[in-house]
């Protein structure tokens, strides 16, 4: 997968021009290019199994109507599964979210400070122990701040460290809103952030 992901990303910066487009990669999630847990405890009575997927992708273009505005859009699909005995559990979600980003010095994206903003909905099933499953649709709203700092070049794409913070507020829905939670917020502080710019 994380092979299949870097061709990708190589492909489409052979074909771009320069600094118009950026792909994000962060610590969250196993990366932004996606991931595979496989995990076993051995114990003495019941064992314990647990499996993590991660496939999280961030692209951003500039709008050219609008100096110094991108758009933005994320599409992702997760899903932790817990074998425990009478504890399994299963957490699923995928979804997409859309926004834009305000970059502050246009002219020089590499070492801008950026501020952004989107609206997202995905759709959730838990599944824990015998219980019946609980699903639903969440709407979502991120907002972050940060600054990029250029790393250099790399053939035709420009890698910047770009640490930043930011807050999601999140409405959980359905069977999920009834059951389990009515709303939810996450701060994040993205201390190992890159954004590569093509």
């Amino acid at each position: 997968m994380k092979i299949l992901m870097s061709f990708l990303i190589l492909a489409a910066t052979t074909i771009a021009s320069a600094q118009t487009r950026l792909v994000t990669i962060d610590a969250f999630d196993l990366t932004y290019t996606g991931g595979l847990l496989i995990k076993s405890d051995n114990s003495n009575t019941e064992d314990r199994e647990q499996t993590n997927f991660r496939l999280n992708l961030n692209y951003a273009q500039n709008w050219e109507k609008y100096v110094g505005v991108m758009w933005k859009a994320r599409v992702f699909i997760n899903r932790d599964s817990v074998d425990f005995g009478s504890n399994d559990t299963l957490e699923t979600t995928w979804g997409g979210a859309g926004g834009f980003i305000y970059n502050f010095n246009s002219e020089n994206l590499k070492e801008s400070y950026f501020a952004s903003a989107s609206l997202g909905l995905e759709r959730a099933t838990y599944e824990v122990g015998s219980s019946d499953d609980e699903s639903g649709f969440n709407i979502f709203a991120d907002i972050e701040g940060g600054k990029r700092f250029d790393l250099g070049q790399y053939s035709v794409a420009n890698v910047t460290y770009a640490p930043s913070i930011s807050l999601t507020l999140k409405r959980y829905g359905g069977d999920i809103r009834d059951t389990y939670f009515k709303n939810g917020s996450e701060l994040k502080l993205n201390f190992l952030k890159f954004d590569i710019l093509f």
